[in-house]
This record gives structure tokens, C-alpha cells and sequence, in this order.
């Protein structure tokens, strides 16, 4: 089981704004770049401030939706289903985008 944020809302979509209302969105991503992008770590909030790991970063990539569709059957595995899902907190909110996506497989 595979749940993940959806390529067209990590790679090609870049949202501005908190309510419905206001929100927008513009497509300013190219869906097909393979460049790495630094960024900090996940959990860097969380830490203490002056945490030694407070300041590390990592490089990131984003895949797209068929770069992690053939990944998974490159491994063997049979993919039972695919699941695109909108932003849950609101049916106004980014109402036909896709905002995560639910993937499972089972070993064949």
C-alpha cells in the first residue's frame, strides 16, 4: 500500500491563497522534470531550536505518476489498484485536482 501526495499537485501546480474563496492555482511546474531540489528535512520543525539536525537538508525529487506505476511493476508486484483522491477538507477546495493518491499491489 502506496499513499502519497498526487505529481500534479508536487510538480506542476503551485497554489496560493487559504479559502476557497481566494484560492488559486497556476500551473507553473514542468510534470517531466528530474531535477533534484534541496529542501529541508520533514521533520525539522518539530525539532528543538538549535537542534544540530535543525539545519539539515536533503534533495528531493518528484516522480510522476508513471514513474511510480512502472517502478512498482518493474518489482514483480500486481497493481490491485489506483485511487486518485481531491483535497478532502473541502469540496470547494482545489475541486478538480487531484491532491493524493492511494496505490496497492500484492507480490505475484
Amino acid at each position: 500500500m502506496l499513499q502519497d501526495f498526487h505529481p500534479i499537485s508536487t510538480k506542476l501546480i503551485t497554489s496560493r491563497g487559504t479559502t476557497a474563496n481566494i484560492r488559486k492555482h497556476k500551473v507553473t511546474g514542468d510534470y517531466f522534470d528530474t531535477s533534484l531540489e534541496e529542501k529541508e528535512v520533514a521533520f525539522s520543525k518539530f525539532l528543538p531550536e538549535g537542534s544540530s539536525c535543525s539545519k539539515q537538508s536533503v534533495f528531493l525529487r518528484n516522480w510522476t505518476l508513471g514513474e511510480i506505476i512502472t517502478s512498482i511493476a518493474s518489482e514483480g508486484l500486481h497493481i490491485r489498484t489506483l485511487e486518485e483522491i481531491p483535497n478532502q477538507s473541502s469540496d470547494e477546495f482545489d475541486k478538480g485536482i487531484p491532491k493524493t493518491f492511494s496505490i496497492t499491489a500484492e507480490k505475484m
